[in-house]
């Protein structure tokens, strides 16, 4: 390491740890004390960031240079395959979250987001108010509602989502519901029955868009044929959301790759 090249580092460390905890201190204040989910990483990461920061200024070494070299190795090696794993992932998130297809489907499947009680929350308003214009450009097409009842939910999703649609202008009979789900994977493979029974050979999926590459993935390993129609996302929370999905995503594969083999 170069004399100035250990001051650099911790400057960094110490200047990204400052924007994780002021972006958590942000997510308190705007919508309460762990009201997001996930947002307890960037107060952890960015508590973690500042200790290395501190350390590496005060010690003039990086944290890993107390490492054996070949050991010292293998961490440079799996922090960038993680690296470029991230960015990569990352990518194919953001685009399909910005990618709305030509074609879309013979019905749209909205999956369900969290309820207050039995109020619509913001992001799944998003989702219906894009399933309502979707219904409005196909309007010989099914809206199939998606989501089970929660814990701290008095309804189901579905029965929620329904609800909101009829009072938008959306008639009952082109809304199917799917109340049992409890998770994505739920969501599309209950829909999937669903479509089957209605004889519905494809559809487009309705997700806000941080959650679009993932509900695809799931959607194309139960061999349900999709289209992209994704709803949007509040912008503050965007670093939350998409950094909560890259390890969504991870999991999804891996588990698809453990259970092919």
């Amino acid at each position: 390491m170069k004399p100035n090249d250990h001051f650099v580092l911790s400057l960094v460390c110490m200047a990204l740890g400052g924007l994780c905890i002021g972006y958590y201190s942000y997510l308190c204040i705007v919508y309460g004390i762990n009201e997001i989910v996930f947002s307890w990483v960037f107060l952890l990461g960015g508590m973690l960031l500042l200790i290395i920061g501190m350390m590496t200024y005060k010690r003039k070494k990086h944290i890993f240079s107390y490492l054996p070299i070949p050991l010292r190795r293998i961490v440079y090696l799996c922090t960038t395959i993680i690296i470029i794993l991230f960015l990569g992932l990352q990518s194919c998130i953001l685009y399909q979250g910005m990618h709305t297809d030509k074609q879309q489907g013979d019905a749209a499947i909205i999956l369900g987001a969290q309820l207050h009680g039995s109020s619509i929350s913001r992001l799944l308003r998003y989702r219906l108010e894009r399933g309502i214009q979707f219904a409005e450009e196909y309007p010989n097409t099914y809206l199939i509602v998606s989501g089970g009842k929660g814990q701290a939910e008095t309804c189901s999703e579905a029965s929620a989502m329904k609800q909101y649609l009829i009072q938008h202008g959306v008639a009952e009979s082109r809304i199917l519901m799917e109340d049992a789900s409890m998770n994505t994977q739920e969501n599309l493979a209950f829909s999937k029955v669903l479509m089957e029974k209605y004889h519905i050979k494809s559809a487009s999926i309705i997700t806000n868009d941080f959650h679009m590459f993932r509900a695809g993935f799931i959607a194309t390993s139960l061999g349900l044929s999709y289209h992209n129609y994704p709803a949007r996302s509040d912008l503050d929370l965007a670093p939350n959301f998409y950094f909560r999905e890259f390890f969504g995503s991870v999991k999804d594969i891996t588990l698809s790759i453990i259970k092919r083999y």
